[in-house]
């Protein structure tokens, strides 16, 4: 049968008549080419196209560019990462000394390390002589309705001697790097790109060419960090080059995905780009328009001769495909131009077959709606449902120890135990309802707008996985938790994100059932508002640090304050601690905020010692961070770099946040106490093994929490209860504070127990720092040159 015959008899069975059924075909065919071209121009296929070819015109780097790496072997050898900057500045030097051309870090330098060694660096910096370029970039990022730019720069110390290179990489849409940026903007100026500056090569600032894949990476002269800095590397291969320095150990990271190559590391991706600049492809790209036009031309020809000749089509067709993969083949061996060819091959698969493309994407749709690994309806299938209205209740069921089962499970073996969840869970949701939306996540609709049917039925699924499930001769125990959701079906997709956070927070509370009301979707708003705005709030100064003042029942005057954390957000005002610390500390960026407390913190205590002293300052630190060796070096470099009395300080533990590692709390805890500061266990009382904390921290001081203070006057077993914690307290030759004193009984009745320090609105509400500076410092000072006590204290004397 003929080229155009295959065409013209395949249209004809769906009721078209053979005078259109040409030019209809190729113009189908041409329509979805150009839709292709336009949308999707590098799709899957057009880069294995690429891929392909590159492995055809595969050839090796020039050699001019060198890669030091920050490998294992140097980290094994070196410091724990991120190493000191002594450590640069040695290379540096040893670079220089070997004749390097250019020495161009792909390393981040925008923090502060340690003063001696940013120094030691910069000077490094400068005896290379403009040698040493340092990297900076520009992302775009977006947070809710806010969008804007994250710029990165290295330290002014180290900028300032130093040229600045762009170090951006964009993947594109599939995450994959394949185009490669001449420069960017940061702080407002023009930065060359580290590629074009290793390359020699200048382009408009965010124009882009595409990485030659053809190059083998391979070939890139590579040398270790430690080799380098221990003169292990002959100075005559590096004579005369130009050396690119960055991270190719898997635990630093720094990894993009290629297309050819798979996943490299991001200082090889600038090598690369450095070496298509060399070689001089980095191409035009003229997209897939030549070699369509190209084939369209082709195909009308193929079905004119063959018409004419009543000839098969196979040949005109296997010459126009060859062709196709030929041309750009040879374009970019000559470096002359890249060309896509996808919508190409689409136009001349689609005019020989025109009369399949129906029943194709039909089964595409179909297959793109079907779970692999359980033949049920996914969520794109649930998603598209419109087969009911009205309310219903819509339920999730979530594997919550999912992630915990697959670890011991192979491929298939997983394969086995989701569908055999599946089975179970058909048997309660009935058939054909049950869609699995996510890896470990199941969904059903039921009518009953019943809760304690929809309550029993949810019970009758989870009695199902009281047994065990047998996987490849071992029994497997899945954890099942739920979500449900009421409302209008045809919102199927917002009512199945309802019931999974529902069923999330079950997961989270170790409930069995969760259902979705406002207060959940109000708890979730919240948490997405704090870490979207927290970052710039901290930045902009919505964050403040406000000040307690702690009164001293044994001195009668106010002798420090707690530090405590106020965030004043420009629209929706003051937020709570109580809403926002809690989320801080389930995402680990409690961090941040806390250092900035203690940096403002350090510098209040040397104002407030300045005019009066001693005056300390409580501050607290969440327990989630003292699992982190690197936080208590940081906070304890800004307590000795600020120059004050570290006695001044005192460290308050919340003893109702639970210690994943008491030892590495204590280790952590110990750089504190041997700097010379205060340990305090807050919220006494009240939480996590009392006992335990006191003898495993060594602590010099507890704090009995407000919930026992504030009735001490009237609640017998409260007194009773700060009386004991007084006298143990002080039998350990520890100090007691109490908080929450907010009448002149609780005072009177701590001053009777002996309690050394009491803090709470009756002593003072927490203020700004200037407030606290003018009232509690400035404005204590009698005429004597002594301090005055509040009014209150000769009543509590006598009262």
């Amino acid at each position: 049968m003929s080229f155009r015959s295959t065409l013209k008899n395949g249209l004809t069975k769906t009721g078209i008549s053979a005078r259109f059924a040409r030019p209809l075909a190729v113009g189908i065919s041409l329509l979805l080419a150009i839709i292709l071209g336009l949308y999707s121009p590098e799709g899957p296929v057009e880069q294995l196209l690429h891929n392909a070819r590159d492995s055809i015109n595969s050839k090796p780097a020039s050699g001019r560019v060198h890669i030091v790496e920050i490998d294992a072997k140097s980290l094994a050898a070196l410091d724990k990462w991120p190493w000191s900057r002594g450590y640069h500045a040695q290379l540096v030097d040893e670079l220089d000394k070997a004749g390097v051309a250019q020495i161009v870090f792909d390393v981040d330098f925008s923090s502060y390390s340690t003063r001696d060694g940013d120094q030691e660096f910069a000077a490094a910096i400068e005896r290379a002589d403009g040698k040493v370029v340092l990297p900076t970039f520009r992302q775009p990022q977006s947070t809710g309705e806010i969008h804007a730019d994250l710029e990165n720069l290295p330290i002014p110390i180290l900028r300032e001697k130093a040229f600045l290179g762009s170090v951006n990489v964009r993947p594109d849409a599939d995450g994959q790097v394949n185009d490669y940026p001449f420069g960017t903007i940061t702080d407002s100026i023009p930065r060359p790109s580290i590629g074009a500056l290793l390359g020699d090569a200048s382009g408009p600032v965010n124009k882009e060419f595409k990485i030659d894949q053809a190059i083998e990476i391979s070939s890139i002269p590579r040398h270790s960090f430690v080799d380098v800095l221990e003169g292990r590397v002959d100075a005559r291969e590096l004579k005369g080059k130009k050396v690119v320095i960055g991270a190719t150990a898997i635990e630093i990271g720094d990894r993009y995905a290629t297309a050819r190559f798979g996943v490299i590391p991001g200082v090889v991706v600038q090598a690369m780009a450095a070496e298509t600049l060399i070689a001089g492809t980095d191409l035009p790209e003229l997209g897939p328009w030549p070699m369509l036009a190209l084939t369209l031309i082709a195909v009308l020809f193929a079905i004119h001769w063959t018409d004419r000749r009543n000839t098969t089509g196979v040949v005109p067709s296997l010459l126009i495909a060859i062709t196709i993969l030929v041309v750009p083949l040879i374009a970019e061996r000559y470096s002359l131009a890249h060309l896509d060819v996808t919508p190409a091959l689409l136009l001349l698969a689609g005019s020989m077959a025109a009369q399949y493309v129906i029943g194709i994407t039909k089964q595409i749709s179909l297959e793109r709606r079907i779970d692999r690994a359980t033949g049920l309806p996914n969520l794109a299938a649930w998603q598209e449902r419109m087969d009911c209205k009205g309310n219903h209740n819509v339920i999730v069921a979530e594997i919550a120890n999912f992630g915990e089962i697959v670890a011991t499970l192979d491929r298939a073996e997983s394969k086995k135990l989701v569908r055999a969840v599946a089975d179970r869970l058909e048997l309660s949701s009935g058939p054909g309802e049950l869609h699995r939306i996510g890896r470990e996540r199941f969904c059903w609709r039921t009518e009953t707008m019943d809760s304690d049917a929809v309550e029993t039925t949810i019970e009758a699924s989870a009695s199902l996985f009281n047994t065990a499930i047998p996987v490849s001769g071992r029994s497997v125990r899945a954890t099942l938790c739920f979500g449900v959701a009421t409302g209008d079906i045809r919102d199927a997709e917002g009512l199945a994100n309802q019931a999974t956070l529902a069923a999330k927070r079950a997961s989270e509370l170790g409930k069995r059932l969760v259902w979705h009301n406002d207060r959940l979707a109000q708890v979730t708003d919240q948490s997405l508002f704090i870490l979207s705005e927290f970052e710039e709030a901290l930045m902009t100064g919505q964050i403040s640090v406000f000040y307690q003042p702690k009164y001293s029942l044994i001195d009668d005057f106010v002798n420090g304050a707690e530090a405590l954390v106020r965030w004043e957000h420009p629209d929706k005002g003051m937020v709570s601690p109580s809403l926002f610390v809690p989320v801080l500390e389930h995402e680990n960026l409690m961090e941040a905020l806390t250092l900035f407390v203690l940096r403002q913190v350090v510098e209040d205590v040397e104002r407030w010692n300045s005019v009066r002293n001693p005056m300390g300052c409580a501050v607290n630190i969440s327990a989630s961070l003292l699992a982190n060796p690197a936080f208590a070096k940081r906070a304890v470099a800004i307590i000795r770099d600020s120059g004050i009395d570290p006695a001044l300080l005192t460290i308050e533990l919340t003893e109702t946040a639970a210690l994943s590692s008491q030892e590495m709390a204590a280790s952590s805890l110990n750089q504190f106490k041997q700097l010379g500061a205060h340990l305090s266990i807050d919220d006494y009382g009240t939480g996590q093994s009392t006992l335990t904390y006191l003898k495993s921290f060594s602590a010099d001081e507890i704090k009995i929490d407000q919930s026992f203070v504030k009735l001490i006057a009237t609640d017998n077993a409260n007194k009773i209860m700060v009386r004991s914690s007084i006298e143990m307290a002080h039998a350990l030759g520890m100090k007691v504070v109490a908080e929450g004193v907010e009448d002149i009984a609780a005072l009177n009745v701590l001053r009777e127990f002996g309690c050394d320090t009491i803090q709470g609105w009756y002593v003072g509400k927490p203020v700004a720092r200037d407030e606290f500076m003018q009232r509690w410092c400035l404005n204590l000072f009698d005429s004597s040159g002594g301090t005055s006590a509040p009014d209150w204290v000769g009543q509590a004397r006598t009262g």
